[in-house]
């Protein structure tokens, strides 16, 4: 029988964890089982709860107004450039220098983003985007625009690793590929409505009311971030040895995932920066309705995968993802009508709505707190590499051989991607 001291703890605050080590003490062979309880019993609750708080509510209005405005110039700034007397050369060029400032920012707002806070560093970046976009109207020739695009492409690097910090501190584990899902419904709901929208404003008012409207959508997602209450505690500046320094900037866990969301990025980023390019060559003008297809899928695809992941089916999910994206790409190569492209849209769509998030939750998932900053960093950078490096290649491509060709290209990279993706099957915890 337990002596009464034993029987005092177990009654006391605290009890629960001094009856593991009471245990472990009277029948150390009970102690893996009380810990795989208690672990399962986390998990269990932690599935029960919210994934929609206040903070990640806002999160996602944030993030929808700034994809907004991103998706407003994506698809639409080639026209200009073409309009200005930019080549296919260029446009690869303007599209790239966007994510190339960027990938540069992100390693560095990673860690900001670790060390000073994720709030200062996200309203820092919405703050200095404002400014910037409105510059976009003045623009008259390919190296102005390029400036601006770069300056444009450092902040964005600032807000978009500050926001997905934020958004996985805000998110249960148990539930973490769901809420990201989620909250990438974000990108699919405005890249349903905008680059239509876009289209719609360039050929009704012209570009001067296209740019105003990204002002907008930027000034509104900076009110938002305004009322998110910060999450994260600030680990303050600290000295970084030299030979540390990359280490410091980059996640290592995180490297597998982005290796395979690098040239899934080559992929898309030869969607957004061609496809209307592509489709003028159709006699199709406004390629909108391929964007509403894309995010139509995306938004039905992301909470499905996010749950099918979770319940232990990562390795399928990124099967059918490579899969997906690789028919998507055949699709675009041979569509000469709306439909054709619409069709390839919604199968693209299917495929980036599985790739995604599933691949943001391996790079950060089990990261500790004070690295997620750089984790998703980490992850960002290559889907910034990926569309950069792969614009400008691609741009070359299509000028010397044809978009058609171009696209058929793009299944290299996405074969390699997919090489990457059969080391997750299988994987016991989906990681």
């Amino acid at each position: 029988m337990a002596s009464p001291s034993i029987l005092t703890a177990l009654r006391t605050p605290g009890g629960k964890k001094r009856h593991g080590m009471i245990l472990s003490s009277l029948h150390p062979d009970t102690v893996d089982s009380t810990d795989t309880r208690e672990k399962d019993d986390i998990m269990t609750s932690e599935a029960t709860i919210s994934i929609w708080t206040r903070n990640f509510t806002l999160l996602c209005c944030a993030n929808l107004a700034l994809f907004m405005s991103s998706h407003a110039l994506s698809p639409t700034l080639p026209v200009y450039m073409v309009q200005i007397g930019g080549s296919q050369r260029s446009v690869g060029y303007i599209m790239a220098a966007y994510t190339i400032g960027a990938m540069i920012m992100r390693p560095i707002a990673g860690r900001l983003v670790d060390r000073r806070g994720r709030k200062q560093i996200m309203v820092l970046g919405l703050f200095s985007a404002l400014l910037i976009t409105l510059l976009y109207r003045f623009a008259a020739d390919v190296p102005q625009m390029l400036v601006i695009r770069c300056l444009h492409g450092l902040t964005y690097g600032m807000i978009g690793t500050a926001i997905g910090t934020m958004v996985a501190d805000s998110l249960p584990v148990a539930r973490f590929t769901e809420g990201m899902g989620y909250f990438g419904l974000t990108s699919s709901i405005s890249m349903a409505i905008t680059p239509a929208v876009g289209f719609w404003l360039i050929g009704t008012s012209g570009f001067e009311t296209l740019f105003l409207a990204v002002v907008m959508m930027t000034g509104l997602a900076l009110f938002c971030s305004l009322t998110i209450k910060r999450t994260g505690d600030p680990l303050g500046p600290q000295t970084v040895p030299g030979a540390d320094v990359w280490t410091g900037l980059l996640e290592k866990t995180a490297l597998p995932a982005s290796g395979v969301m690098f040239f899934v990025s080559v992929v898309w980023g030869s969607v957004i920066s061609f496809i209307a390019l592509h489709a003028a060559e159709q006699g199709i003008a406004n390629i909108g309705l391929f964007f509403s297809a894309n995010a139509l899928a995306m938004f039905i695809a992301r909470p499905l995968s996010g749950r099918w992941a979770d319940s232990g089916n990562m390795g399928k999910v990124l099967l059918i993802a490579n899969l997906a994206v690789f028919v998507g790409m055949v699709t675009v190569g041979f569509s000469q009508t709306v439909m054709g492209f619409s069709l390839a849209g919604a199968v693209l769509g299917l495929g980036f709505g599985f790739y995604i998030p599933t691949l943001q939750t391996l790079a950060v998932r089990d990261v500790p707190a004070d690295r997620r900053g750089a984790a998703t960093g980490t992850f960002f950078i290559a889907i910034d590499l990926g569309i950069g490096l792969g614009t400008v290649a691609l741009g070359y491509v299509a000028e010397a051989l044809g978009y058609q060709i171009m696209f058929f290209t793009t299944l290299i990279p996405l074969a390699l991607a997919g090489t990457i993706c059969c080391r997750f099957r299988g994987s016991r915890r989906n990681a």
